[in-house]
C-alpha cells in the first residue's frame, strides 16, 4: 500500500528558536528582547523588493512557564516583552506562534 502525504505551506518554515534572552536575569517590568529566528512564521519573499522584511503576517505569544506575555516589539528575529510579575524564580521562556513552539531558554526574576 502506497501512501501520499500532501504538502502545506508551512513545510519549508522551521520552528521559531529563540537563541537567547537580554537581561537573563531581570526584575518585574523590566523590558527583555528575546533574539532567534523563524519568530514570523512565514517563507521568505521570493525577489520582492516591496516587502518589508520586519512585518509579520503571524505575531506569537512569549510564555514565563504558563504565564503569557504579549509582545511590545515583534520581528522575524526578536522580540521584546516585560517582564511578568510573578513570584521571584527561574523560568522556561518559550515563544508560540501560529500552531507551532520554541525552543526554551532560562531566565531569572529576581
Amino acid at each position: 500500500m502506497l501512501c501520499l502525504a500532501g504538502c502545506t505551506a508551512n513545510d519549508d518554515i522551521h520552528a521559531p528558536a529563540i537563541s537567547g534572552v537580554n537581561p537573563a536575569r531581570a526584575s518585574a517590568g523590566t523590558s527583555v528582547v528575546l533574539s532567534g529566528s523563524w519568530f514570523c512564521q512565514q517563507p521568505e519573499p521570493h525577489g520582492g523588493d516591496d516587502v518589508d522584511p520586519l512585518a509579520c503576517a503571524h505575531v506569537g505569544v512569549v510564555q514565563f512557564d504558563a504565564s503569557p506575555v504579549s509582545p511590545t516589539q515583534y520581528t522575524d528575529s526578536s522580540i521584546t516583552v516585560e517582564v511578568p510579575n510573578r513570584l521571584p524564580g527561574s523560568f522556561a521562556v518559550r515563544v508560540s506562534v501560529n500552531g507551532r513552539t520554541s525552543n526554551s531558554v532560562d531566565f531569572t526574576l529576581e
